[in-house]
């Protein structure tokens, strides 16, 4: 299908999943060429759309037709005149199964609510109409919802392509992935694990760690890919190296590790576990050799600190730019210029973690001025289109930081959450990195894992998962 958006024009995307490939202006108008009813000799072409041709016809997105066949009519280029967003990250609601003791959303006691269902298909109507090509389902629990299926296939008719699940996974079972399957959809399946013999503790729910490793090995033997997401406190810091090595033996890819947020949930029924943000780097520097020792058993995101890779590269996270002055003109956020998050109550947010600041007041629900002006005009956008500068502009001690072409005022949700609680205030997280060394121990403690351990072989590594 052709699609353009505001500031981005010119696109392909794959069906079914709904993949975005920018075009060149030679590309875009070979295809718009390329419709199955004008009839052209490539002698007709300027040299650059010639190669442009022969380029599509080697990624086999076009092919030479001896008869006439039109396009599918959802195949013709089609602008939205608003902010391209791909993927919707979308709280269906706020309820939950399970009673988790960090939940800032407070799911145990619906304190989010949910909308209706007439209200959530008028939701999905708007997403068509602004263009929206994917979205991730999280909750509460999604799968909780009654009219869940529903839902997915109102997306279906519209072809919004279902991308990932997030879930605890005590609903996961063969039923749930074959409904999945029977309407097309392989979504990859995201399910909290917080530690081996620590997960029963954080959820609340007796049974909820066997549960969730029984839905990870199903994902596994269905090739649903699946992840995990794990919240790190004193009590489950010990099970990391291990929690690792049982996730990978069920067939987990990737994991994304986290500080559990001071919640008001978590800080009342956290039993002392809470972690300062120095303990959590503290521990997750020493983490860093253990990974290597492993051999880089899967794609691992320890938020604030790295991204290590299978391959053995890694990423300091709170390295965003290269230190000069060209990081001024780059967005606050670079992750908001394509995705958003929509609360249960229907808020258009940056995302998800804003939902436990009471700043989130200041943006708006589509309920009430409609996604197309929240994607064009609102206080929403004004944020999306926040550079660099601006945060400088606001904030004199960020304005006169040495690292403030490094972190670039670091992330608003921590300034919100964990920070000066203001949203153009200070990233505190951020500022203990760089100033107090953290970001060159993070880096030296990855190279010398390295240097001892090395890194896997271009095969990836071995394991009975992969074997």
């Amino acid at each position: 299908m052709l699609r353009g958006w505001r500031k981005y024009s010119w696109n392909l995307v794959e069906r079914p999943y709904n993949y975005v490939q920018n075009l060149s202006q030679d590309e875009f108008q070979m295809l718009l060429l390329c419709d199955g009813e004008t009839d052209f000799t490539e002698s007709m072409l300027t040299e650059s759309m010639q190669k442009a041709l022969r380029q599509l016809e080697t990624e086999q997105i076009v092919e030479p037709c001896a008869e006439r066949h039109p396009l599918e009519k959802e195949q013709y280029y089609k602008f939205f005149d608003n902010q391209y967003v791909s993927t919707i990250l979308w709280s269906i609601t706020g309820r939950c199964n399970y009673r988790c003791r960090h939940c800032f959303m407070d799911a145990p006691n619906a304190a989010s609510g949910e909308l209706s269902t007439d209200e959530m298909l008028d939701l999905i109507d708007q997403m068509a109409e602004c263009g929206v090509l994917r979205v991730d389902l999280t909750g509460g629990e999604p799968l909780v919802r009654k009219d869940f299926w529903q839902l997915i296939d109102y997306m279906v008719l519209h072809r919004i392509a279902v991308s990932t699940v997030y879930t605890n996974g005590w609903l996961i079972n063969s039923k749930i992935l074959d409904e999945f399957e029977r309407r097309g959809l392989k979504p990859r399946v995201s399910i909290s694990f917080d530690g081996i013999k620590w997960h029963d503790w954080m959820r609340g729910v007796p049974g909820a760690e066997q549960a969730a490793l029984k839905a990870l090995q199903l994902c596994t033997r269905r090739n649903f890919t699946s992840d995990v997401e794990m919240c790190i406190h004193r009590g489950n810091l010990h099970t990391l190296s291990q929690t690792v090595h049982i996730l990978h033996s069920v067939g987990v890819r990737g994991l994304k590790v986290s500080k559990v947020s001071a919640s008001t949930l978590w800080l009342k029924h956290s039993e002392g576990n809470e972690l300062s943000e120095k303990e959590y780097i503290e521990s997750m520097i020493r983490y860093i050799p253990q990974f290597y020792a492993a051999g880089c058993p899967m794609e691992l995101t320890i938020t604030n600190v790295i991204k290590l890779h299978r391959d053995g590269t890694y990423e300091v996270i709170a390295e965003r730019y290269d230190g000069t002055e060209t990081c001024l003109d780059c967005y606050l956020c670079s992750a908001v210029r394509w995705t958003c998050y929509l609360t249960p109550q229907g808020r258009l947010l940056p995302c998800m973690p804003m939902t436990s600041s009471p700043a989130q007041e200041l943006f708006p629900r589509v309920q009430d001025i409609g996604l197309k002006q929240g994607l064009t005009d609102s206080f929403y956008m004004q944020f999306v289109d926040g550079r660099v500068k601006n945060l400088l502009e606001a904030n004199a001690e960020c304005n006169a930081c040495a690292y403030r072409y490094k972190c670039g005022g670091g992330c608003r949700a921590n300034a919100l959450i964990e920070g000066d609680q203001k949203l153009m205030g200070c990233d505190r997280n951020m500022c203990m990195l760089w100033k107090e060394g953290y970001v060159e121990r993070i880096r030296k403690a990855a190279d010398d894992a390295i240097a001892k351990y090395g890194v896997p072989s271009k095969k990836g590594g071995s394991s009975e998962v992969d074997a």
